[in-house]
């Protein structure tokens, strides 16, 4: 066999090696992202498990309503975000609001890791698109006093941000249950229990 030959045959050979490396990296590579948006996915369903984030939700959602309409509260807001520390103020008001920055500091960071695209936004939407709107109109209120007090529109952009994906999101698919799937059929054995409830 000629010299010439064997130069071919081992260049060949060095370029099946190096491709077949590189295949095996890039599905490595695969396999590693998805065990990173697992993980991811699974931190963040941790954290919105938290006694802290759960008792944080409730508060915001029974008590940030009434509080927003009482202007005492409302300068608290306004004098805090000016000055971390104001006066002497009512216990209740320190723990609304600590209860309303937690929320959307959670948001806010989830926003980010979305947007930077630490995590998947197809997945991220298809497990929470629904709440995170729930949660910002929850917060609307006391998040537009805070931007307009220390004139900054920033505050909780990347919270605003997933907002507006989930909502374009929740359009463009109603469903997130796969097409051509059978559904199984349910109906509640307590319908009065559905009437109860049902806005008037």
């Amino acid at each position: 066999m000629s010299l010439e030959v064997l130069n071919t045959a081992g260049t060949l050979l060095t370029a099946a090696v190096i491709a077949t490396t590189a295949i095996a990296a890039i599905i490595q590579l695969r396999h590693m992202r998805t065990g990173n948006q697992i993980a991811a996915m699974l931190s963040i369903g941790e954290n919105f498990s938290r006694d802290e984030f759960k008792q944080a939700e409730q508060l915001v959602v029974h008590r940030l309503g009434p509080a927003m309409a009482d202007p005492a509260f409302r300068s608290y807001v306004v004098a805090f975000v000016r000055d971390p520390s104001p006066a002497e103020v009512d216990p209740e008001f320190v723990k609304v609001r600590q209860a309303a920055i937690l929320i959307g500091n959670t948001y806010e960071e989830l926003g980010i890791l979305v947007k930077t695209g630490i995590v998947d936004p197809e997945l991220f939407l298809d497990r929470y698109c629904a709440v995170i709107p729930r949660s910002w109109n929850r917060l609307a209120d006391f998040t537009a006093l805070a931007r307009e007090s220390n004139d900054d529109p920033g505050i909780w952009e990347n919270f605003e941000y997933i907002t507006v994906l989930s909502q374009d999101y929740t359009t463009k698919t109603p469903s997130s249950y796969p097409k051509g799937v059978r559904r199984l059929a349910m109906h509640t054995k307590w319908p009065e229990a559905v009437r109860e409830r049902a806005p008037s």
